[in-house]
């Protein structure tokens, strides 16, 4: 339509105002509850992506993310995402890094996903609506847990660059 203008013009006609439109009162600081809503508006990523480990997979370059980077995707712990692959809500990550030496024992190298294994899982929270929730109730999503098997391996399956030079 003519004259329909897209939300980053409107966001730039409005950037380094000292006040708000039509006042005289200063404009909010910036909180990070606004700044997560605007995330989300936008349709950006939380953060969970700004330290990708860049591994050869199945011969090509791939950005993988420790579970760390699951967890900040869907806003829950760690210890809650390990407990989650323990009782088999969610697929155990399909990769691991080398193992290391940790003390002199040889321990398991740290659990990754791929940017494809974590826009599935946090599209599948966001379609059940248990995205920014307290509390999952897996005995009421039974269907989440197939569908995360299904999705994961078919990603596993058809391995692609998603690393950009």
């Amino acid at each position: 339509m003519p004259g329909m203008r897209s939300d980053e013009d409107i966001l730039k006609a409005f950037e380094g105002l000292d006040t708000a439109p039509g006042s005289r009162h200063a404009r909010r600081e910036d909180t990070p509850v606004a700044q997560k809503k605007r995330r989300k508006a936008f349709g950006e990523t939380n953060g969970w992506d700004e330290n990708p480990i860049i591994k050869t997979l199945n011969g090509i370059e791939t950005e993988v993310f420790t579970v760390g980077a699951l967890a900040h995707a869907l806003n829950k712990t760690i210890v809650t995402i390990r407990s989650w692959e323990k009782k088999g809500y969610i697929p155990i990550a399909p990769y691991r890094l080398r193992s290391k030496q940790l003390n002199g024992k040889k321990v398991n190298g740290n659990r990754v996903y791929t940017r494809d294994i974590i826009e599935i899982t946090v599209e599948e929270f966001a379609i059940r609506g248990v995205l920014d929730t307290v509390r999952v109730e897996w005995r009421l999503l039974e269907d989440l847990t197939a569908v995360l098997v299904t999705r994961w391996r078919e990603s596993v399956a058809k391995p692609k660059s998603n690393y950009s030079d």
